[in-house]
């Protein structure tokens, strides 16, 4: 039954895959996560199950926001670590709440959804937007109430509701551009300093550190590509052979999976 679904033609569903990792680490096995979700998706929409469809959407946003919020904490430490300090599990799930230092992107799930997205006033959200985050949620919690009535009955409602979704995730991604850059200098840095031990080849910390180990998505990715590096260069000109090597090969693994055209 796969086979037959085809995920193109569900409004939104593939623009908002490329928000979320391309292939992180398996340990959390977010991937298989996101495919089953994917086909939970694909699978109500051929049959029209439009609401149910939507659930599975809500759960790739939410995915999407629990990814965002740690990458702010690997990015903001600081500022992180001051807007956690009144953060709070669901009452029962204290022992398992280790935000400080997550290890996880699903530890975000033991914490109230909107009180997730209050840590993106770190990247300029403002509360209109976050508020916006804040809806989606009353939404889909007012939905998922045995109510005995449905409220997305056809396409049109649901391309009405995905597209509110993929709006907040194209609003959250706008502003995390300036963070993706920021860490993506430190990261071109680092490799030019020797601080990543045993890697020579850059393409080794675009696969391992920035796709697998920070779980970019296609979006992120593209903003590390469409980065100049001259600013790095006049800063570093003893860096400049690396920091170009670097850039071409951002650009020639951006084509290789497709992302760019030569």
């Amino acid at each position: 039954m796969v086979e037959d679904l085809r995920y193109e033609e569900i409004p939104y569903l593939q623009d908002i895959l490329g928000y979320l990792p391309i292939k992180p680490d398996d340990e959390e096995d977010i991937i298989n996560y996101i495919e089953n979700i994917t086909n939970v998706v694909a699978v109500n929409y051929k049959y029209e199950q439009y609401q149910f469809a939507y659930f599975g959407m809500h759960l790739l946003f939410m995915t999407y926001v629990y990814c965002t919020a740690w990458k702010i904490a690997q990015i903001e430490v600081d500022r992180y670590k001051d807007a956690i300090v009144f953060a709070r599990p669901y009452n029962g799930r204290e022992h398992d709440f280790k935000i400080e230092d997550a290890d996880s992107i699903f530890v975000y799930s033991l914490m109230p959804e909107k009180d997730i997205s209050k840590l993106f006033k770190i990247i300029e959200l403002d509360n209109s937007q976050i508020s916006g985050i804040a809806d989606l949620i009353d939404t889909r919690n007012d939905m998922a109430h045995a109510s005995g009535k449905f409220y997305i009955l056809n396409e049109e409602g649901f391309e009405v509701k995905a597209n509110s979704i993929f709006t907040s995730i194209k609003n959250i991604h706008k502003h995390m551009n300036n963070p993706i850059r920021k860490w993506y200098q430190k990261v071109i840095l680092s490799f030019c300093m020797g601080e990543y031990e045993g890697y020579d080849d850059p393409k080794d910390i675009i696969v391992e550190q920035m796709i697998q180990s920070f779980k970019l998505s296609i979006n992120e990715l593209l903003i590390c590509n469409e980065m100049s590096v001259s600013g790095l260069i006049s800063a570093h000109i003893g860096f400049k052979d690396k920091l170009k090597n670097f850039k071409k090969e951002i650009k020639e693994y951006c084509i290789e999976l497709g992302y760019i055209q030569d």
